[in-house]
């Protein structure tokens, strides 16, 4: 069963339904205890994110998040110290421009930015 099913069988019977006749489900339905309902909800939001964090991880490079190999730095030192533009190195590293720098700067070869996540600077 893929997510996407599961996901709309708990939200069916969430909401009081059976999700294979389509009938209300009665009161004394132990799908319809306070404590089920809830844990119904949790998990149902717990899908959700999971979804969301898988589709988020599938849209970046294939090496966010992996540990750098000696021979990586070698090759990012080499390329930055050619004149190399961040985001050209961050393809070829298949890592973010903001990995690329995180690592640059881990290397000492920039200074940290300062920058928070929205690109304001810390004062």
């Amino acid at each position: 069963m893929d997510e996407v099913t599961a996901l709309r069988l708990i939200d069916t019977l969430a909401n009081g339904v059976n999700p294979t006749s389509g009938e209300v489900l009665a009161a004394d339905n132990p799908c319809q205890q306070p404590e089920v309902l809830r844990a119904l909800w949790l998990a149902s939001r717990a899908l959700q994110e999971q979804r969301l964090r898988n589709l988020r991880q599938s849209s970046m490079p294939a090496n966010v998040g992996k540990p750098w190999s000696e021979d990586e730095n070698n090759a990012l030192i080499t390329e930055f110290h050619s004149g190399r533009a961040l985001t050209d190195i961050a393809s070829l590293h298949q890592r973010t421009q903001a990995g690329i720098q995180a690592r640059l700067e881990k290397l000492g070869l920039l200074q940290p930015s300062g920058l928070v996540g929205n690109g304001s600077s810390v004062r």
